[in-house]
């Protein structure tokens, strides 16, 4: 059975080791550092999250130049994200430690991500204005974003009541993971019941397949069915990794950083594609 979705391909051998030595570089290089992550950096590194998604759907429509395409397809992407992000993450750890200022590792991560995510965004519209067919193109991206939050608000408040214990001690990452997620299933449902896209992932094409054969696929089309069972996992995951957050903060909150980074990569890649997509 396939689980990965199709269109995913290792970099020509060049690339493939040059990513390979600067990752093991980068963690090696934060590991002898010794610093803790924290829930405010899992925090700080949603926006390299969104723009590892950008950055796909820039290659996807061709924005990309030649020499490096590689390091943008999938799941290249990721890594060379990743890459770019330790630019920042290793000296901030540094600085950090040299003025005992922890705080600062979050705040630098978080407000260079988020200028190049403002970058990204740019380069997308400024492409895409004028190349359109409609004007609805221009705004699933800000759409995405704000659905996901009003999505994740009640869960996770009805989360905090039942597993009040759980939510204090995931911290942070918790309704991020949460709303990471949302915004995947909101976007794959976007795509497949208003814009009459595919689902290239086997699991969720098998969930909306079945939700066809129920009798609201009139009513309410089968993106619905994604979204509750990808709300309900998210949750889930908060609760079973709680326990591991507050006994191993580092260890948790990376475990966290990546299981938001499986919905929030994902999720952007859709969004700019439905914006860029529509403009080639």
């Amino acid at each position: 059975m396939q689980f990965l979705p199709s269109g995913l391909a290792i970099p020509p051998l060049p690339y493939a080791v040059a990513l390979v030595v600067l990752t093991v570089a980068s963690v090696a290089a934060l590991s002898l550092l010794g610093s803790s992550v924290t829930s405010r950096q899992v925090l700080a590194f949603a926006p390299w999250m969104v723009a590892g998604g950008a950055f796909h759907a820039l290659y996807q429509v061709g924005l990309v130049a030649d020499p490096l395409e590689p390091f943008f397809g999938a799941p290249a992407v990721y890594v060379t994200t990743f890459i770019l992000a330790a630019v920042v993450w290793l000296p901030s750890v540094i600085r950090a430690q040299t003025l005992d200022d922890v705080s600062r590792i979050a705040r630098n991560v978080g407000v260079a991500g988020l200028l190049l995510v403002l970058a990204l965004t740019g380069v997308a519209y400024s492409f895409a204005l004028g190349r359109v067919d409609s004007n609805v193109a221009l705004t699933w991206i800000p759409l995405g974003f704000l659905g996901a939050a009003v999505l994740t608000a009640p869960c996770y408040y009805l989360l905090a009541i039942g597993w009040t214990g759980a939510v204090d001690r995931a911290s942070r990452g918790g309704p991020l993971v949460v709303y990471a997620h949302a915004l995947d299933a909101l976007s794959t449902a976007i795509g497949v019941d208003v814009l009459g896209t595919g689902e290239r992932t086997p699991i969720p094409r098998r969930i909306m397949e079945f939700a066809e054969t129920l009798p609201t696929y009139p009513y309410v089309g089968k993106g619905w069915l994604f979204v509750v069972v990808k709300l309900v996992l998210a949750l889930g995951i908060v609760v079973l990794l709680s326990d591991l957050v507050d006994e191993s903060p580092t260890e948790g909150n990376v475990l966290l950083a990546f299981v938001v980074a499986v919905g929030m990569g994902p999720a952007a890649n859709n969004l700019y594609l439905f914006l860029l997509g529509t403009a080639v």
